[in-house]
């Protein structure tokens, strides 16, 4: 009987055991993690960045302040903040200002008290910037910079972290950390980067892991080196399999220069308004103004009124996305009264409105325009959501509806920025079930409506200010209605080189059915079902559509199936290493027009394309021109990395073509090459600010890889 009993508990314990996922240290093993549905139901979250950059809280209007010391060290923006530290604080250095730190007024019970009345389910604090200064008693952090350089031995001599966490604790909202990679001028970083990495950067992530159990781990400053460099995976896998808050934590995408949309935990669009990943979750971040941490530069104006702010916010949420709004404390512990008054109107409107946002999806649609053009983009200085929902210019379109979907409970809710003028809204392509329960959630009414040739008309009461006390937008639910089918993936291959493509289209557990068309058209439920991958013999436009028959058919996704002509290589009779280069500089608005009117300011050679020839730290541009070496017939897709617009041609073929004034993200696009000498061009600007550029290449079956230099040549 005691062998029975032990031989069944030894079952159960390996059945348990056997259930428990187990995470490699691989992109293919960790990816498969998902992100945690706290965090898909919360939606929004503070962002804090609070340090000894807090103190000089400066920087010209437009730029970051938290990146004092980066730009005090460079000279940066023509030398006007080291003109400015000379003059508030002479020969005083920057790591002097932590005695100036003291936080001294910082009241964690009041902080939390705030977040909590704004309607936040998480908050993220900075635990460490690129200056290295922790938040906490970082051990490591005072060894390795051969000082005190941390909030208990130097400054507010207290644990920052601690404290907060103790009082966010006492409410509802969730805690979470953001923790930068590197540090500027950290002399371990700068002297060996590997002994870095084993002995200060992997141990103090585990000490906050280890001390805090955050929620959330934003980790930032990944862009200098690889995650294989970094330690990424291996440290992903130990806390995702071994640590205290395994089951619980959620992370960004910030581990590796290559790792950013790509892998990891949800993808961190930053002041990126208009980008947004179908099939992967993401959140984007932003201040309230524009610097994240305190700039005593920025004035009334610069800050985001209450209205764009939650526009912004159910925005993001109807596309699929949360929300981190940011907030810059003072030296002294003090959250800008500004600061507060926005996160208190966003609480209010959420008090009210709440249920369209919490615990919310992205719909078959996220939003719906009214008439006139939609390719408008906001003049510097404009507000972008205002533009595009309350204040157009004429002629042009605005969203008058958003859309977000409770898919526990079927209720779909229609978000609209501005009360209309008639009291009536049409909800465009909609067909309402008789019966169906509308609320006006302002004012708890039920609505009037009507199914008119294949829209919704819904009846608004007549606007009362007496009643309708939040006006930064306005929501109708829709009880018992929009189940829908997620729109379909299609996936274009090219197998072994080959430059015929191959279709696949995948669908979840919402489709009964995929429909799919070749020939421009969209499908319809009598189109050919989707059996298996095929192959296409003439280049195509692929649309599908998922069906079921108790809910709404998805919209349609598609693809480009392009056959290519393999391009042949160019004779050269000499080649030598490295490619050409022209530099430019402007102080103009600086785009790829501009730029080919400009003579070049110097000219070279460079071993590889990236932002080494630079002259200055900001508003310049590069002109690359030479061969590749192709090593076999293949197809080639190329990347690159570009902060900000960047262009890539392959025998005149443009290839990738990232224009734009952004933070470095990455494109791609593919080409079929035959073996030998192709002319390669590279055309890169900078617009202001941060810069990078880098180029990947991924022979089809083969791995990215950075562009070697061995490939690069240049006629002498």
């Amino acid at each position: 009987m005691k062998v029975h009993w032990l031989l069944f508990a030894c079952l159960c314990c390996c059945s348990t055991f056997s259930l428990a996922q187990t995470y490699q240290p691989n992109w293919e093993s960790l990816d498969t993690r998902p992100v945690p549905q706290w965090f898909k139901d919360a939606k929004f979250g503070i962002f804090i960045h609070w340090g000894v950059y807090s103190v000089p809280a400066y920087t010209p209007k437009g730029n970051y302040a938290e990146w004092y010391q980066h730009w005090l060290v460079n000279k940066s923006y023509n030398g006007a903040v080291t003109d400015w530290h000379q003059q508030q604080y002479g020969n005083t250095t920057y790591y002097q200002l932590a005695s100036q730190f003291k936080a001294e007024l910082f009241d964690p019970e009041a902080w939390a008290k705030l977040f909590e009345q704004s309607g936040a389910k998480y908050i993220v604090l900075t635990s460490k910037h690129h200056d290295g200064f922790c938040l906490w008693p970082s051990k490591e952090a005072d060894k390795d910079w051969g000082f005190p350089w941390n909030a208990v031995t130097a400054g507010p001599k207290r644990d920052l972290i601690g404290d907060l966490f103790k009082a966010v604790a006492k409410t509802s909202v969730k805690p979470g950390l953001y923790f930068s990679l590197y540090e500027w001028y950290n002399p371990l970083w700068l002297h060996d980067k590997d002994k870095y990495v084993a002995q200060h950067e992997i141990p103090q992530m585990k000490d906050l892991i280890k001390q805090y159990h955050p929620y959330v781990l934003w980790t930032d400053g990944e862009w200098e080196m690889s995650a294989d460099q970094w330690k990424s995976k291996p440290f992903l896998a130990w806390l995702y399999n071994s640590s205290s808050v395994k089951d619980s934590i959620v992370v960004n995408d910030r581990w590796g220069k290559e790792v950013r949309f790509h892998h990891a935990g949800f993808f961190t669009p930053e002041y990126q308004p208009d980008l947004e990943f179908d099939n992967h979750y993401w959140e984007e971040s932003r201040g309230i103004g524009y610097s994240y941490g305190y700039n005593r530069t920025e004035d009334a104006w610069d800050y985001n009124t209450a209205q764009s702010l939650v526009l912004q916010l159910v925005d993001k949420v109807s596309r699929g996305g949360n929300f981190l709004l940011d907030i810059g404390p003072d030296a002294h512990g003090k959250i800008p009264p500004i600061m507060q008054e926005r996160l208190l109107s966003i609480g209010q409107w959420l008090k009210l409105n709440g249920e369209a946002i919490y615990n919310t999806t992205r719909w078959r649609t996220a939003f719906q325009w009214s008439e006139g053009k939609t390719t408008y983009k906001p003049a510097r200085g404009e507000d972008p959501i205002l533009k595009s929902t309350i204040n157009p210019n004429p002629g042009y379109a605005v969203k008058e509806v958003f859309y977000t979907y409770n898919g526990k409970n079927n209720n779909l809710y229609a978000i609209l920025p501005r009360y209309p003028d008639n009291n009536n809204i049409t909800l465009k392509k909609m067909h309402l079930p008789e019966g169906t329960a509308l609320t006006f959630l302002a004012t708890g009414e039920t609505l009037h409506w009507e199914n008119t040739n294949s829209n919704v008309v819904v009846h608004l009461p007549q606007y009362n200010p007496n009643k309708i006390t939040v006006t930064d937008a306005y929501v109708i639910k829709i009880a018992g209605y929009g189940r829908f089918v997620h729109k379909p993936q299609v996936q274009v291959s090219y197998p072994q080189g080959k430059t015929e493509p191959v279709v696949t289209i995948t669908g979840d557990k919402t489709a009964a059915a995929i429909h799919y068309t070749t020939d421009g058209t969209l499908p319809t439920e009598a189109s050919p079902v989707y059996k298996k991958p095929f192959t296409v013999k003439q280049s195509a436009t692929v649309q599908a559509i998922g069906t079921a028959a108790d809910a709404l058919t998805s919209f349609a996704a598609s693809d480009k199936a392009v056959i290519y002509n393999r391009l042949p290589p160019i004779q050269v009779k000499q080649v030598e290493p490295g490619v050409r280069y022209q530099y430019f500089e402007t102080d103009s608005t600086i785009n790829f027009a501009l730029i080919n009117n400009l003579a070049p300011k110097t000219t070279g050679i460079a071993d590889n394309i990236n932002v080494v020839p630079k002259e200055r730290a900001s508003k310049f541009a590069l002109y690359y021109t030479g061969y590749i070496n192709i090593p076999a017939d293949n197809m080639y897709s190329f990347y690159t990395v570009a902060d900000d617009g960047c262009q890539l041609s392959i025998d005149e073929n443009i290839v990738v073509d990232d224009d734009g004034n952004h933070t470095a993200h990455e494109a791609t696009g593919k080409i079929a090459l035959k073996k030998g000498y192709h002319a390669i061009k590279v055309l890169y600007y900078d617009a202001g600010g941060d810069n990078e550029l880098n180029v990947f290449i991924q022979a089809q079956g083969q791995s990215k890889i950075p562009l070697p230099n061995s490939l690069l040549y240049h006629a002498p």
